[in-house]
């Protein structure tokens, strides 16, 4: 008797399985020979994405029009595709896209319900306005210090904890190979970054909603702090005086080859280190004006679909299938992509890939926003260098510059959260 209900029960799930593929077979079919056009980063596509996009339309006998673009062609493409609706199924974009074009996206709250339950709440929620998903996390990324074990070691340098700790660390390196140890970025388009990281490390953030109003707090005395702190950098010659008009944007490239002692740097870039610099990288926190203190910036980016999409459905199941567990943890053990599922912040095989992941845990709540919710954002970061670059020449006071970058601000039109 046992035996034919054994037998019996085998049968009920052979046949369920059954239907089940080819229920999932005849699902897929329904979009053999249709097109979707997909247009992202390089960061975001990582060394991946392209080979599952491939698979996908195997798969599911579509066509993917896969495009990787340059973020310095996509970030104005991209805002001329939203603001003239330019046929687009899915994009790779950041919190910019929803900031400045709400009303060109497709929510996304009920398209993909399963998925963000199962996603980091904290990604899921900076991606949304108004009650609304916008987005799908896809590239979770923040800046974070990475550092050269070997020269710390050699020339006795600590990990610094505060402002003054990192002048002492620095100039101990500097010192010690004759190098500027600290390559960073603070050119008319860039300092406004470094500038908001250091506020929020400063225990400041870069604004507040206050009854319904948004309050820009450049003109706090924290920040006032922050500028001093750069300024000293500069004044006690312990970073490269052309960080005012020169890009460094070799910075990941001079550290892989051991020519400086640590960088602020996206975490993801511990993927383009050589097997041998990964190894002989450390990471920290961004160091406080006090002990305890840290501040991140986040350069997040997100699925999305444009509601000049042509495929809108074939878009999202495009989204659904790149966007799995499986999918997304061969990026974070690949290449070295923080994870996007809550559950896979427990996989074994992730912590053991990604030896930031404590460093990430203790800045991630100390963010500052690189897209403020105003629409003018490019402009803010231009009045940034304009008002601060001469008070760190010394060309006039700190506290008159940030006045002026504070009047600017309060003049922006803010967006609705």
């Amino acid at each position: 008797m046992k035996k034919w209900m054994v037998i019996g029960f085998l049968i009920v799930v052979s046949t369920f399985l059954l239907d089940s593929a080819v229920g999932a077979s005849e699902d897929k079919s329904r979009f053999k020979g249709q097109t979707i056009v997909v247009k992202l980063s390089p960061d975001m596509a990582m060394s991946g994405l392209q080979g599952v996009t491939e698979q996908f339309e195997k798969e599911y006998g579509v066509t993917v029009d896969y495009n990787e673009i340059g973020w310095d062609v996509w970030f104005p493409q991209q805002a001329q595709i939203l603001a003239t609706d330019e046929p687009l199924d899915v994009m790779g974009n950041g919190k910019n896209a929803w900031i400045e074009f709400p009303d060109k996206l497709t929510p996304l709250t009920d398209i993909f319900p399963e998925m963000f339950a199962e996603m980091v709440p904290e990604l899921v929620e900076y991606s949304t306005l108004q009650g609304e998903i916008m987005a799908v996390p896809f590239l979770p990324s923040y800046q974070i210090m990475f550092y050269n074990k070997t020269i710390f070691k050699e020339a006795g340098a600590e990990i610094p904890e505060t402002w003054d700790e990192f002048l002492v660390t620095l100039k101990k390196l500097n010192e010690f190979n004759g190098n500027y140890n600290y390559v960073v970025d603070w050119t008319t388009e860039n300092y406004f970054l470094n500038f908001i990281l250091t506020m929020q490390s400063a225990g400041v953030n870069e604004y507040d909603w206050i009854d319904g109003k948004l309050k820009f707090n450049f003109d706090d005395p924290g920040t006032i702090k922050a500028v001093e702190f750069h300024k000293a950098l500069l004044d006690q010659d312990l970073i490269d005086p052309g960080v005012l008009v020169q890009l460094q944007q070799e910075a990941s490239s001079l550290f892989d080859q051991g020519d400086i002692a640590m960088m602020a740097m996206w975490e993801m870039y511990a993927g383009f280190l050589t097997d041998e610099a990964f190894e002989n990288t450390g990471y920290f926190a961004f160091p406080g004006m006090e002990a305890g203190m840290t501040g991140t910036l986040d350069g997040h980016e997100y699925l999305m679909i444009p509601k000049s999409a042509e495929n809108p459905e074939l878009a999202a199941e495009y989204i659904r299938y790149v966007a799995t567990y499986e999918n997304t943890k061969q990026r974070s053990l690949v290449d070295k992509s923080i994870p996007v599922y809550s559950a896979q912040f427990e996989d074994q095989e992730i912590i053991d890939a990604l030896p930031y992941l404590p460093v990430i845990d203790l800045v991630k709540k100390n963010l500052a926003d690189q897209f403020p919710p105003i629409t003018t954002t490019y402009e803010l970061r231009l009045e940034t260098a304009k008002q601060l670059h001469p008070a760190l020449l010394g060309e006039k006071s700190i506290e008159e510059a940030v006045k002026g970058l504070q009047e600017f601000a309060d003049a922006q039109e803010p967006v609705p959260q």
